[in-house]
């Protein structure tokens, strides 16, 4: 089962795909977390979540330019049934400078339905890549300072 933003009117802006497995008789194996940011890079990590969906991972990926590849996310992933309900907490020692939240209703997606959707919400990925800088823009004037981009490793299969 994925969980992933739409390509709306040709651009997509996908801070995290999230991918439910499963082995053949439906039983949950792992949730597998792929981050992108804003360079075009992405970052898997395979998480063995607990009854309630949660994981800690170490930060391993260069996300933002005011965070550095350091800490640890706690993820609370569990599989969506009706509701939608996940958090992605990063941790910084006792600090907590990170947390997202996206909440919804599962709805079928049938023709009819996308359309709709896209119909009340055209410029969702828009506003979702201008509201990423937009914060980004505020922290830097806020006098954050801006961390060093390490290179990206390519992770093991993936180019």
């Amino acid at each position: 089962l994925m969980l992933t933003h739409a390509r709306v009117l040709g651009h997509v802006f996908n801070p995290l795909t999230l991918y439910w497995c499963h082995d053949r008789s439906g039983a949950p194996v792992c949730v597998v977390a792929e981050v992108h940011n804003t360079y075009g890079e992405r970052h898997c990590y395979l998480l063995h979540t607990d009854e309630q969906g949660r994981a800690d991972v170490p930060k391993d990926f260069y996300v933002s330019p005011f965070f550095p590849v350091d800490g640890a996310y706690r993820m609370r992933l569990p599989e969506p049934a009706g509701r939608l309900d996940l958090t992605v907490q990063l941790r910084r020692g006792a600090t907590r400078p990170f947390t997202a939240t996206v909440r919804g209703t599962r709805r079928p997606a049938t023709t009819r339905q996308l359309l709709a959707t896209v119909l009340r919400h055209p410029w969702s990925t828009a506003a979702l890549t201008a509201g990423i800088r937009r914060h980004g823009i505020a922290l830097f004037l806020r006098g954050l300072p801006v961390q060093p981009r390490p290179r990206h490793r390519l992770q093991e299969g993936m180019q």
